[in-house]
């Protein structure tokens, strides 16, 4: 046959498709990736305090407040307690958020092999 037929160019069309077996494996690689991550995150903690430590908070990586944690010495002042308490969450919250980030980001990083992902799949080559 001639090397430009319709025949040859589907047999390097064929040659060029993706392997569905094994992207149906690197799904199920990732989505197991994925339940271990969620475990991971559960563990994260992060602090935020304010007030010059005067108020501590504790948030976990599932975006969950664990603790608050107040100097006595300034439960007198109800209004400057109850503004403190806020930007201690809010800053343990913005911590636990950004290290949650990362975790996701090594683990999105480690499914896709470091690699562009429809280089994994053979799309574009």
């Amino acid at each position: 046959m001639n090397p430009g037929t319709s025949d040859q160019y589907k047999e390097s069309e064929i040659m060029a498709m993706p392997n569905f077996n094994d992207m149906m494996k690197q799904l199920q690689q990732a989505g197991a990736k994925m339940q271990d991550v969620q475990k991971q995150l559960e563990k994260i903690t992060a602090e935020g305090d304010a007030g010059g430590g005067m108020v501590k908070a504790k948030a976990s990586g599932k975006q969950k407040v664990l603790s608050i944690t107040i100097d006595p010495e300034i439960l007198d002042d109800i209004e400057m307690v109850e503004d403190l308490v806020v930007a201690a969450v809010n800053t343990a919250l913005e911590n636990a958020a950004e290290k949650s980030r990362q975790e996701l980001s090594k683990a999105a990083g480690s499914m896709l092999g470091g690699e562009d992902m429809l280089k994994n799949f053979n799309f574009g080559q």
